[in-house]
């Protein structure tokens, strides 16, 4: 397999992505294709669908190696489960899968169609390897069980932002950095509320401090060559 495109997204490194795609809507990604893919023929139709199924390799776990037992961080870290029932990135083959929404189909003239879409949990640059339609009346069962899934759906922080802080993103950035961190960044193993922890989103580094369910932003600092 060969990567079709790479995607740009506000997250230079993986700490801090949400654990899945759709948690976190206000995220924005542009996905641009390689130079070979970018016939506009390739995405004809696709500005039909209100959502995407985008398939992609876990590029920076190539040598991490994988078990065939994993902890889920949402369930603190301490239980394991047997990799093919859990969405852990060290897997036998590193292919990730995420449903997101189709925001726009772009026919640029420098790199050719520019998919923009919504919701991604993906890192800057990540290669994806495909792109399908999302088609309601075969992916959606409302049905489905949950699993274990069911007792961590609802995990959320409260955050406090100072406005002064907040304020030094540009508006469109602030509610999306805001749902980030209310996802809970943390290792499911990690709860020392004096600890100071650093998300890096939009262009800055984001430290933070957990205590009794509030995440509470102690810093700003601005990236080094953050995503683009």
């Amino acid at each position: 397999m060969e990567a079709i495109a790479h995607i740009r997204t506000d997250f230079p490194e993986k700490f801090g992505i949400p654990r899945q795609s759709g948690l976190v809507e206000g995220l924005e990604g542009r996905i641009i294709f390689e130079p070979k893919f970018r016939n506009p023929d390739g995405v004809r139709g696709l500005e039909q669908f209100s959502h995407i199924w985008i398939l992609w390799q876990f590029s920076e776990n190539e040598k991490a190696g994988w078990s065939f037992t994993v902890r889920p961080p949402r369930l603190g870290g301490n239980t394991r489960l047997g990799v093919f029932a859990t969405r852990s990135p060290f897997r036998p083959n590193g292919i990730g899968l995420s449903c997101v929404r189709l925001k726009s189909v772009e026919l640029t003239e420098k790199e050719g169609p520019v998919l923009t879409v919504l919701g991604a949990d993906l890192m800057d640059n990540t290669p994806i390897l495909d792109i399908k339609p999302y088609i309601p009346v075969a992916d959606c069962h409302p049905e489905a069980s949950q699993g274990y899934t069911a007792e961590t759906k609802k995990h959320a922080l409260q955050v406090e932002f100072p406005a002064q802080l907040l304020e030094r993103y540009p508006e469109e950035k602030r509610e999306a950095a805001t749902a980030v961190l209310a996802q809970d960044p943390r290792p499911g193993y990690s709860s020392d509320p004096e600890r100071i922890y650093g998300v890096a989103f939009a262009g800055f580094d984001i430290k933070f401090r957990v205590r009794d369910g509030v995440l509470t932003v102690c810093g700003l600092e601005e990236c080094q060559g953050g995503a683009g």
